[in-house]
């Protein structure tokens, strides 16, 4: 029996600052949230605004956050500075 081919990961890519946090977080969250549901992904929205802040505290410096989200609900978070 042939494996069923794997779904590429959501990727959403928002912009840090340091005093005013993710820029428009719940846009973000919200397509996200639709990009889940049209493909059919579990995606936990409170989970990944607690894994962007975690991700980002502490942070000084203007950079980018790049969340990938799996088919399981896995999410991994990369943040990148200038």
């Amino acid at each position: 029996m042939a494996a069923m081919p794997r779904l590429p990961d959501i990727e959403e890519c928002m912009e840090f600052d340091p005093d005013e946090g993710i820029t428009n977080l719940e846009e973000h969250l919200d397509r996200l949230t639709r990009a889940a549901e049209a493909n059919g992904f579990k995606f936990d929205r409170h989970g990944a605004r607690n894994e962007l802040q975690a991700a980002t505290f502490g942070k000084r410096r203007r950079a980018i956050a790049r969340l990938l989200l799996s088919p399981s609900g896995a999410m991994a978070i990369e943040v990148r500075s200038d």
